[in-house]
């Protein structure tokens, strides 16, 4: 009878563990929705890369960066985010508009990344986020999250790898995000 009454209790346990989404799933599935909300449903939240949180921005207030694909095409005219190229204005062919018809280098076309600059307690969960960005045409197979010193100031930046070719990072300069090529700091 005691064998029954422990069976019966770990099963309603593993029920309930099962039962509860885990917190990463959670977190996946929260971050899909405000990339929907606040980007538009178009963009698919990668799983192959990690999400990205960070003051990226330096002003106190948490971050968020995730890489998505794309559904359909990419509208570079829009007043929900600002899209920006930070690698191809580095060499001089910083227009999104012509380098958003770039070919992608990704056998599953090409992936974006989408940083939510936080406003207030709520931070990059905001209804209403201080600046949305869609960044194009960086090139990475890894992503991180680093730390730069700007004016005195230490600040978050994202740092890219692309295996066995380039290390960079992305950091804020005030008013859009930089690429530096080959390095992970000033």
């Amino acid at each position: 009878m005691k064998r029954i009454a422990v069976s019966i209790a770990v099963l309603s346990l593993c029920v309930t563990l099962l039962a509860y989404p885990t917190p990463e799933g959670s977190l996946t599935n929260d971050v899909q929705a405000i990339v929907s909300a606040q980007f538009g449903t178009q963009f698919v939240l990668s799983q192959a890369f990690p999400i990205l949180t960070g003051d990226f921005n330096g002003d106190g207030v948490e971050d968020i960066a995730v890489v998505v694909t794309s559904h359909g095409a990419l509208q570079t005219d829009s007043s929900r985010f600002r899209v920006i190229d930070p690698s191809s204005e580095y060499f001089g062919i910083g227009d999104p508009k012509i380098t958003a018809q770039f070919a992608s280098q990704y056998p599953g076309g090409s992936r974006y990344l989408l940083i939510i600059h936080g406003l207030g307690k709520d931070g990059w969960r905001a209804k209403e986020p201080k600046e949305r960005f869609l960044l194009i045409n960086v090139n990475f197979d890894r992503i991180s999250v680093g730390h730069i010193a700007r004016k005195k100031k230490a600040m978050d930046d994202i740092d890219l790898e692309e295996t066995g070719v380039l290390t960079s990072f992305l950091y804020w300069n005030g008013h859009r995000y930089k690429w530096q090529p080959g390095a992970t700091q000033m």
